[in-house]
């Protein structure tokens, strides 16, 4: 036998599939078609992998300006900029973003060989012996035994 609490759950159950199915038939609406908004690409990161990244050269490299390294600080504030060990992440915005192609050790190397200072080395001088100092009348030499 069915007990009462069945009974009612069953009869609510119908009472749901029916009313919605009502909903649906009952109007003469067509649901209308709309295309997915447009999906963005995922978000771009980049992860350093050579010694020498910074900021300012990953931000030339992705976004062509050196200039954008700020915004790519603002970006990422949880890094440490001053010490971007191998596998830190950076993100890079979308709106900055040039091109995704992965950064290079030789562009790395060309653009730190760029930004050292040159040193010119300057001519070596003879050293000459120090002159002695001169005599003066308070100076005497010491006669006899030290």
């Amino acid at each position: 036998m069915i007990k009462k609490a069945e009974m009612l759950l069953l009869v609510m159950g119908a009472f749901v599939l029916l009313f919605n199915g009502c909903l649906s038939i009952g109007g003469n609406k067509q649901a209308e078609w709309k295309p997915a908004e447009s999906v963005s690409r995922p978000p771009f990161i980049h992860t350093v992998k050579y010694p020498g990244e910074t900021l300012p050269v990953i931000s030339r490299w992705y976004t062509g300006n050196v200039n954008n390294w700020e915004a790519l600080a603002d970006a990422n504030p949880n890094i440490d900029y001053e010490n971007m060990a191998t596998g830190t992440r950076i993100f890079i915005p979308e709106n900055l973003l040039k091109t995704t192609e992965p950064l290079t050790e030789a562009f790395i190397d060309s653009v730190n060989q760029k930004s050292k200072p040159v040193v010119k080395e300057e001519k070596k001088k003879p050293v000459s012996p120090p002159k002695p100092k001169p005599k003066k009348d308070e100076d005497f030499d010491l006669i006899g035994p030290k």
